[in-house]
């Protein structure tokens, strides 16, 4: 009675069913095996599944495995129709322990495959976006404003009717000027400011890799790369804007690949045959003056003439001094909070800060205010904390060192150490910018300048 009925029953299954014998012949197919393959039931039953593979029909068949281990085993089958089967082999066993059957149940995870790449996908993205986290969003939100002087706000309010287009825009000035901080403004002040803003340093990237970051790889381009491949800068600013920093450091190879992003929107990857669209906004920045490297072939004339769009040029600041006082304000209250200080500038220090040159700009200053919240041991900052200020001794010492300009009347020897070490401090902080590179150029442990520069004893 069951045999009756045993195809109707097998055709209920949702599995495609594929049973051979123990040669690989064909002895039985069910409805849904047809329906998954495109292949109908009577070209298959009969036929060496074996043979089938072998002349492409199949690319996988589990009968051979089976028939010498006596075991189940599983594998992916990709047939013609670009799906992907799941084949779940069992045996099916004689008295003698033989195999006399191989029954095969064949599941489509095509749907499944394209989820598993989907996720790797964004998982990738996420990932990218983590390591390109270059600014945290408390730095973000009270970085100080640098629209006091007359020259910044006019070139602020120029800024910001660039940002409405989606024209290429190049920021020029010299190192520390805040170019970071106008493209990340320009970038939150276009339609473009919900959508990613990936900062791309060309000049701290190796040569070497620098053209895997921007554009990414394809999987299996290289032995101990991601198996997966990897997504490019370029793709990871999709919809928002790519800041690439000092572009004057671009190779001339990577310099050829960014005009065809610019003139095509078009972006391949390493490893890649195809090119896909991409909808990115490009903000450059250098330090360098680019018609000269044009001039002497250091960069290409298309490429500067397609970056030339939108150019911006910022003023030192030793020629925006309105900006000095109010910059050094934010930051000492950013620092401050940070450190949980309280602190102020005395009006000598503000002087001292508007006579001061500053070649290295707002970073220089940045760097020196951090310096001195970290160092300063009273409640107000004065010149004599500066580094740049020539020490005077105090009229009422009789006996100040010509050499170190410390006076040493009256006091201990921990006391004028501690004040000598500080001001030596505080002069590297503000020329290697972070405690770390100060501490690597002494020799000596971070924790210990760390420890100094809040006056600490050894």
């Amino acid at each position: 009675m069951l045999a009756e009925y045993l195809d109707q029953l097998l055709d209920t299954f949702k599995d495609a069913i594929c049973i051979t014998d123990r040669e690989g012949t064909i002895v039985y197919l069910n409805r849904r095996h047809s329906e998954l393959t495109g292949i109908p039931k009577e070209d298959l039953l009969g036929k060496s599944a074996i043979e089938m593979m072998r002349h492409g029909v199949f690319d996988v068949v589990l009968n051979p495995e089976i028939v010498k281990t006596r075991q189940g085993t599983t594998s992916i089958q990709n047939i013609s129709t670009g799906r992907k089967l799941f084949l779940d082999g069992s045996p099916i066993l004689d008295r003698d322990g033989e195999v006399v059957y191989v029954v095969t149940f064949m599941r489509d995870v095509t749907t499944l495959m394209e989820l598993k790449r989907e996720l790797a996908s964004q998982k990738e993205l996420l990932d990218a976006f983590q390591s390109l986290s270059s600014a945290s969003p408390e730095r973000t939100e009270n970085y100080p404003v640098m629209l006091h002087s007359s020259v910044m706000r006019r070139l602020c309010e120029q800024l910001e009717g660039i940002a409405e287009t989606d024209a290429t825009v190049l920021l020029l000035g010299d190192t520390g000027t805040g170019k970071d901080v106008l493209a990340r403004r320009l970038h939150a002040a276009s339609p473009r400011a919900g959508k990613p803003f990936i900062k791309a340093d060309c000049a701290s990237i190796p040569a070497n890799l620098i053209e895997t970051e921007l554009f990414g790889y394809t999987p299996g381009t290289f032995s101990g790369g991601n198996r997966h491949g990897k997504m490019g800068l370029v793709e990871a600013a999709a919809g928002g804007t790519l800041f690439l920093d000092e572009i004057g450091e671009l190779p001339m190879p990577m310099q050829s690949r960014l005009l065809r992003l610019l003139q095509d929107r078009e972006v391949m990857r390493v490893g890649s045959t195809t090119s896909a669209r991409v909808d990115v906004r490009i903000v450059a920045a250098t330090n360098k003056d680019l018609e000269k490297e044009v001039r002497e072939g250091r960069f290409r004339s298309d490429l500067y003439y397609r970056l030339k769009v939108a150019v911006i040029r910022i003023p030192p600041l030793r020629q925006r001094k309105a900006d000095i006082v109010p910059l050094a304000q934010g930051f000492l209250k950013f620092y401050c909070a940070k450190y949980r200080r309280r602190l102020t500038l005395s009006a000598e220090a503000e002087d001292a800060l508007r006579e001061h040159h500053w070649p290295g700009n707002v970073r220089e200053l940045e760097n020196l205010i951090q310096g001195l919240v970290v160092t300063c041991q009273r409640t107000a900052i004065e010149p004599r904390d500066m580094p740049f200020v020539r020490p005077v001794p105090p009229k009422a010492s009789p006996c100040p060192d010509p050499a170190t300009g410390v006076d040493i009347e009256g006091r201990n020897f921990k006391d004028i150490m501690r004040e000598l070490e500080g001001r030596v401090l505080r002069q590297a902080l503000a020329r290697y910018g972070t405690i770390a590179e100060v501490a690597k150029q002494f020799g000596v442990d971070r924790s210990t300048i760390f420890r100094k520069m809040k006056g600490g004893d050894e």
